[in-house]
């Protein structure tokens, strides 16, 4: 078999893949991690993607693929090197090489060479391994050995991460690995080199830690210090070097990896030791950033295994900065389908603490209790700071909203915004205690003042315009027939107004229509005016389907949304191209990155302005929200809901 050195992308045909498929037996490649029994010309198993108990997965080496019935899991030798494995897409090509015997193709003389000197690297890490695990068996490493025996590792748990010692001795290393060039240790940060003196051992006086890639091969090691010295911190990572990006490797995935295809969670916590006493007590599906925060690499990396992955930092002021910067760099990259959660810890535990003291069960229910990333947003920012002032107040709904904004994907970041400035407003603006019963004659008395003739006028110029324009008409002249749904509303019609001095000129006769209604007086005006149905039963809809209330709502809140990002995006547009002066690279990429979603936004808005106005329900009448008659009655005064 040819040993494949070569790391980095390379064109692959599709016949050359096909070659590698047949050449290679899928069950005796899946039979490496999965229990398969003969069923005629198939094999058959319990399905290593979800729990079963009567086997539904099959493989059919003559067809080449794999498949459960009972989830549908379902592809070929490469497919499950990825999906089960956990393998990009060209470490499993590359594995699959070697098993069939086949030479990759020929790639470029300068990326041979880097492939050369990595693999050169990976003898040494692998080597040095090898040196840190014979010392912890030795005499030098007593302390080490009763370290791992406080912490209550398993001997298993030792021998599966790995567990070594460096020596406190400068040569030690050099001296073990005499045979690989200096310059190679020097390379791979096992030793460092100062100009002008001799160079000594990275790691010394440290218990050990194998640091792998994906595909399981030592590519660094982290060292936890044994007796604590001035100045030295107490864990120490490699350096970055050819080999190992701290930025993308995560540590344990190539374990995690599988394990999370079968319990589909995958959670991250602060280090390794938190990694393993996880692992010590069963939980395989635990990952750590190394030496730097979560980055964005991280979370694309973690969502090929999970669709929410949970993030489980320790409970103090750290483990919240950790998870902050977490949120703020994950918000851009969310999509549909992808996103995180927050588990939070008790203040002062991390995992293998509040393990110990109350068990795996209660680590578990931390989970089972993980937050959302909305709930966490929410969360963070309403404990930042004490809200006892509007200013206070104001500079939350200020934060929440540069959260939305970073939010890329345009369903996502309405939702978000939307979401938001609910409980915003839930916060901000309680809802007021109830007036006093009064007869329902006096209500009509008090009823709001019929619209005038000149607003009526204006909407219908409106609804003749583009789309912003009929859509704006649309949501005013629903308003304008349902004063009742404009409290829900408030804050985002303020911002409306606010965004255009005509749009608020058309927005004060509706405030002003609807001010006397109380939170609890819909009911007594609307039986007399509109039937017996509630507020929450007279929704207008945006969209001839929308045949119920709640799909009405929802029409009517995207619209304003909509309305309302518009300007924003404008004015964020214009504030981009102010920038070229001073910031022209800058302003280019933000420039290029509104416009995008700008796009986006046009798409979005020609589809909703499109929808005619429909009705509250399927048995409303469809002119309830006409102009009034040329006798001056008020919009829908007359309407029939029953």
């Amino acid at each position: 078999m040819l040993a494949i050195r070569f790391d980095h992308a390379m064109a692959l045909s599709p016949q050359w893949l096909d070659q590698l498929r047949t050449r290679v037996t899928l069950s005796s490649v899946i039979m490496r991690t999965t229990k398969l029994q003969r069923a005629g010309r198939e094999w058959k198993a319990c399905c290593p993607f979800h729990d079963e108990k009567t086997p539904s997965f099959t493989v059919n080496d003559q067809k080449g693929f794999y498949h459960c019935f009972g989830c549908g899991a379902h592809g070929d030798v490469i497919r499950w090197m990825t999906d089960q494995r956990g393998l990009q897409f060209m470490d499993a090509v590359k594995e699959l090489a070697v098993v069939a015997g086949m030479e990759m193709p020929a790639p470029d003389p300068r990326e041979a060479q880097k492939a050369k000197r990595r693999a050169g690297l990976h003898d040494a890490m692998g080597a040095a391994q090898e040196f840190f695990v014979r010392e912890l068996a030795g005499s030098r490493a007593a302390q080490a050995r009763e370290y791992l025996a406080k912490r209550g590792f398993s001997p298993a748990i030792m021998r599966e991460f790995g567990f070594g010692y460096a020596p406190d001795d400068r040569q030690a290393l050099a001296q073990a690995l005499g045979s690989l060039p200096p310059q190679l240790l020097v390379e791979g940060g096992l030793r460092i080199a100062i100009d002008g003196k001799d160079p000594y051992d990275r790691f010394r006086d440290r218990l050990m830690l194998p640091i792998h890639d994906v595909r399981g091969r030592v590519i660094a090691f982290g060292g936890r210090i044994l007796t604590p010295k001035e100045g030295a911190p107490k864990y120490l990572n490699s350096p970055e070097t050819p080999l190992f990006d701290k930025g993308r490797t995560l540590y344990n995935l190539h374990r995690a990896g599988p394990a999370s295809r079968k319990s589909d969670r995958i959670i991250v916590v602060e280090g390794y030791m938190d990694v393993i006493a996880l692992a010590n007590a069963g939980i395989a599906e635990g990952v750590a950033p190394l030496g730097t925060a979560l980055t964005e690499n991280h979370i694309e990396e973690l969502w090929r295994h999970a669709p929410c992955p949970t993030l489980c930092f320790d409970g103090d002021a750290a483990g919240q900065r950790a998870v902050r910067r977490a949120i703020e760099r994950s918000l851009p990259l969310l999509r549909p389908g992808h996103s995180l959660r927050i588990a939070w810890l008790p203040t002062g535990l991390d995992p293998d603490d509040l393990i110990k003291a109350k068990g795996v069960a209660a680590f578990e229910q931390v989970l089972e209790n993980a937050q959302s990333l909305l709930d966490a947003v929410w969360t963070l920012e309403a404990n930042a700071a004490p809200l006892d002032s509007p200013e206070a107040k104001a500079g939350l709904k200020a934060r929440l909203m540069m959260h939305v904004d970073a939010i890329e994907e345009p369903d996502v970041r309405a939702l978000y915004r939307r979401d938001l400035l609910d409980r915003f407003s839930a916060f901000a603006f309680p809802k007021r205690e109830k007036a006093p019963f009064r007869p329902a004659k006096q209500w009509r008395r008090d009823a709001p003042e019929p619209l005038s003739q000149d607003l009526l006028r204006k909407l219908s110029n409106l609804s003749q315009g583009g789309a912003r324009a009929r859509l704006l008409a649309a949501v005013m002249t629903q308003l304008a027939a349902h004063p009742e749904l404009i409290e829900g509303h408030r804050e985002a019609l303020r911002e409306l107004g606010e965004s255009d001095p005509a749009t608020q000129s058309l927005l004060d006769p509706l405030l002003a229509h609807a001010q006397t209604l109380e939170a609890d007086e819909k009911s007594a005006i609307f039986a007399g005016r509109w039937g017996s149905r509630s507020a929450e039963h007279s929704a207008p809809g945006l969209l001839d389907k929308a045949h119920d209330a709640a799909t009405a709502r929802e029409d009517l809140a995207e619209a304003i949304e909509l309305l309302v990002e518009g300007p924003a995006l404008d004015k964020a547009l214009a504030a981009a191209t102010e920038r070229f002066e001073h910031d022209p690279e800058g302003a280019f990429a933000e420039q290029q990155r509104l416009l995008k979603r700008k796009l986006a936004f046009d798409a979005r808005l020609g589809q909703m302005a499109t929808r005619r106005i429909a009705r509250a329900t399927p048995d409303t009448d469809s002119k309830a929200a006409a102009a009034p008659a040329e006798n001056g009655e008020r919009i829908g005064q007359e309407t029939d809901f029953q």
